[in-house]
């Protein structure tokens, strides 16, 4: 034998004449390997098939390289009808073993010679499986068709023939159960799982005689087919037992013909009771679901005219005790008069343009909007700035996000408004501004105010953050876009951050903050932007030379 360890021949006294490695319990096991497979190959002169499997694996156990034990376990697996088991042990004996020599070669070669053999293999596998499931479903003459297929595919398959016993077993057929149990111990004549069956049906195991060939059954003499047993003498007093067969037979007769002729009337009148009955629920259930459709219909539209009438009736009077929109739009025109524009601009906010009924009031709406608006937002910025600039946070918070509300996405204002936030100890809101100029001003200058002064971090870093946030809030932020734009242009709400708790101003601020994000920041008139760039300017200076 070679070493284990370097390969080289090992001496009588099991130590490797190399490297000197004891080899004394390799060699124990090699010899106890043989052993089993002695055992196996006499078991297989025997035909007890699955007492060779159980002591050829044994000899596996010991010698995963014993290449006699592995061919011949492929062998008594192909016998018992498990072609697929034994192409397994061909191909590892061959991969472990790869010398011409090795029988297993030539197993594997005549195998792949023919692809039909592959194809049964497949075939019983997949027929035998499903046979097993009908099986435990319950669905014995499914399982039975299943077997059928397999065992003409292959006639020599153990597990097939006691699975088919076991099925005639569970059918109460014995007889059938008898022939499939003696087919099986024809393959493995000491199969102990067939015995076992034997003797549940009353059987003698040790009786059970060999199936052979149907064609091995025909007389030699064509003379001796025509050959009838003789007929043997019944004592007529040993018949009263038959009597009591008959009778049970007749009863069985009685039973059956009750449940063919007589229970499928009854159940048929049944049927066409319960199919009437069924009937006319169903069109009673019909007729009221349309009722209810109906009525739900009525609701929906009686609702849907009482909000039109509703919404109708607040642009003349008003609702909840809020002016109407006719005074709102009266009162921003007197203060657009008076130069008022923070006014005007607040009263434009609380009307929706769809609503107003007439064009004369649509074209005076929009005739004062964009002037209102750009001149507010320019005052308030002015005086948020002046709050800022004297330390009064708070105040200036109120001034700067209306001052936002009324610009057209102004990042100069969005950029004041965040260093309110920081001023005050708040960078959880002041954060998202300054992320949102960082990610969508396209202001090199604010950028770099936005990261340096605004985070207290360099410009690549702030970017990189604010990628991030946009990154992880990107679903987040669509909503809040699609939420800010329509109250913009449907309501343009009332500004409430005077009354608003902590809170509300924050959904309010992130709102704003991530309102329109992809458009293009926009200027107003030349004198709002000159205003705010020399406010921004100064406090900036301001916040440097704190």
């Amino acid at each position: 034998m070679k070493c284990v360890k370097c390969g080289r021949t090992v001496g009588a006294d099991g130590f490797c004449t190399s490297c000197g490695f004891d080899n004394k319990h390799v060699a124990k096991a090699c010899n106890t390997a043989n052993y089993y497979y002695n055992i196996g190959l006499e078991k297989v002169e025997m035909r007890d098939l699955s007492g060779a499997v159980t002591q050829l694996k044994k000899a596996l156990t010991y010698n995963k390289e014993h290449k006699d034990a592995r061919n011949l376990l492929g062998l008594v697996y192909y016998e018992m009808g498990e072609g697929g088991k034994a192409y397994i042990q061909w191909k590892i004996s061959a991969k472990l073993n790869s010398v011409e020599e090795n029988a297993a070669n030539k197993y594997i070669k005549q195998m792949e010679e023919h692809p039909a053999v592959f194809e049964e293999i497949n075939e019983t596998a997949k027929k035998f499986n499903q046979a097993l499931v009908y099986a435990k479903q319950g669905s014995d003459d499914l399982a039975m068709i299943q077997i059928k297929k397999v065992l003409s595919i292959t006639p020599n398959f153990v597990r097939g023939h006691l699975l088919f016993a076991l099925l005639h077993m569970r059918a109460g057929d014995n007889a059938a159960a008898k022939v499939d149990l003696n087919n099986a111990l024809a393959v493995d004549n000491y199969n102990t799982t067939a015995r076992r069956f034997l003797m549940e049906i009353g059987e003698n195991p040790m009786a059970a005689a060999e199936t052979v060939p149907a064609e091995n059954l025909k007389p030699d003499n064509e003379n001796l087919k025509n050959v009838r047993p003789v007929d043997h003498y019944e004592d007529p007093s040993k018949e009263t037992w038959k009597q009591f067969v008959y009778m049970l037979i007749g009863l069985a007769i009685g039973v059956v013909a009750m449940f063919v002729l007589v229970i499928p009337s009854v159940r048929a009148g049944v049927s066409v009771d319960y199919n009437n009955l069924k009937k006319e629920y169903n069109e009673t259930v019909s007729q009221k679901d349309g009722e209810i459709s109906q009525l739900q219909s009525d609701k929906d539209s009686l609702e849907s005219d009482n909000e039109d009438l509703t919404e109708r009736l607040s642009v003349y009077e008003g609702s909840d005790g809020e002016d109407s929109m006719y005074d709102s739009l009266i009162k921003a025109s007197q203060a657009y008069s008076d130069n008022d524009y923070v006014e005007c601009a607040e009263e434009l906010s609380n009307i929706k343009e769809s609503a107003l009924p007439s064009k004369t009031a649509k074209d005076l709406y929009n005739s004062m909007k964009e002037d209102a608006y750009s001149q507010a937002s320019s005052q308030l910025y002015a005086s948020g700035e002046n709050l800022y600039n004297t330390y009064k946070y708070d105040e200036a918070l109120d001034d700067l996000k209306a001052a936002y509300k009324y610009s057209d996405n102004d990042y100069e204002i969005l950029y004041r408004l965040a260093m309110c936030y920081k001023q005050l100890d708040k960078m959880d809101k002041a954060k998202p501004y300054f992320y949102d100029i960082i990610n969508n001003s396209g202001d090199d200058s604010l950028i770099r105010d936005a990261a340096n002064k605004g985070l207290d971090m360099l410009v690549d870093e702030a970017k990189k953050a604010a990628a991030e946030y946009a990154k992880k809030n990107g679903d987040d932020t669509e909503d809040a876009d699609e939420t800010s734009t329509e109250s913009e242009k449907n309501t343009g709400s009332k500004s409430s951050s005077d009354d608003a708790d902590d809170e509300t101003t924050e959904d309010e601020d992130s709102s704003t903050t991530k309102k329109n994000s992809t458009s293009s920041t926009t200027k107003k008139s030349s004198t709002s932007s000159t205003t705010k760039k020399s406010s921004t300017t100064q406090s900036s200076d301001d916040e440097e030379n704190d």
